[in-house]
């Protein structure tokens, strides 16, 4: 397992819609909520136009790597009210979407997975989101 947690960067102009999430999730008495909690309050959140072009952020693209396992294909990070397929998406509301969150590629992350357990993540690649406002 991966000992020390990376830092959280984040984009400000997700800053208000991370905060929304994190309390409708402990309204709807999610069990990620507070995971996803810890990680947006531990998050840098930065102005948009200067965060690294690598950073795991809602609407990029990513591929990680769960253990030693092969490295998945690009899927978009996205918000849960636009998820829609688990074989094409990965929700920010998943075990594996908080633990995503604000990481750079190469970077790593302890991450539990109620179906098997725990797991080491890492970033692999990330294509940015598109940043036009």
């Amino acid at each position: 397992m991966l000992s020390e947690q990376p830092r959280v960067v984040l984009p400000q102009s997700h800053q208000k819609l991370l905060k929304r999430l994190v309390a409708a999730a402990f309204r709807h008495k999610n069990r990620l909520a507070p995971f996803l909690s810890a990680e947006v309050r531990r998050a840098l959140f930065c102005e948009d136009e200067i965060l690294p072009q690598d950073i795991v952020v809602p609407g990029c693209k990513v591929s990680y790597r769960l253990d030693w396992q092969e490295t998945t294909p690009h899927r978009p990070l996205v918000y849960p009210e636009d998820f829609r397929d688990e074989a094409t998406q990965i929700s920010l509301l998943s075990p594996v979407g908080v633990a995503l969150l604000g990481l750079r590629v190469g970077e790593g992350m302890p991450v539990f997975i109620p179906e098997s357990g725990p797991h080491a993540l890492r970033v692999v690649d990330v294509e940015p989101a598109d940043r036009r406002h």
